[in-house]
């Protein structure tokens, strides 16, 4: 015979799992989304060992290349306004890297032949304030070289 408060217990458990699959499949969504007019768009390229950052708005483009002595980037960095939104667009040359700025929970893979794109607003910070690009998917001899800077402008 069927206990009912078992049958009410499984429609609860049940009616929960529903719920959550359906909020997580919107919120999801959500996520993945681009916004429509960011202020900003930087086309990245990991390469071993050093990142390129390319504005297609001016056509400008620069290799990033890390002193480790003196914690510092030649060749250029990635720059943004503070507050604005930017989007960048993510590839890899060579092998699989990955664009990770740990302050700002921004992480995207760099996988060769494909573009990942994503989206995020830039803290409203004071100009010359900079947060560390890293790699973060061992790429080869000289991983820990790969970082770069994000600076405001």
């Amino acid at each position: 015979m069927v206990n009912r408060f078992e049958v009410a217990w499984t429609l609860v458990v049940v009616g929960l799992l529903a719920g959550v699959a359906a909020y997580s499949t919107v919120l999801v969504y959500h996520l993945d989304s681009l916004p429509s007019n960011p202020t900003e768009y930087v086309d990245v390229t990991g390469h071993q060992w050093y990142w390129e950052f390319c504005y297609p708005v001016n056509g400008s483009c620069f290799n990033s290349s890390y002193d480790a002595i003196t914690n510092t980037v030649s060749g250029g960095a990635m720059w943004a306004p503070p507050g604005a939104v930017v989007q960048v667009n993510v590839t890899g040359a060579d092998v699989i890297h990955s664009f990770n700025i740990p302050q700002l929970g921004v992480r995207i893979d760099a996988i060769p032949g494909r573009t990942n794109h994503l989206a995020f607003t830039v803290p409203n910070a004071a100009a010359g304030t900079e947060y560390l690009i890293q790699c973060t998917e061992f790429c080869g001899t000289y991983h820990g070289t790969m970082r770069s800077f994000l600076v405001i402008v």
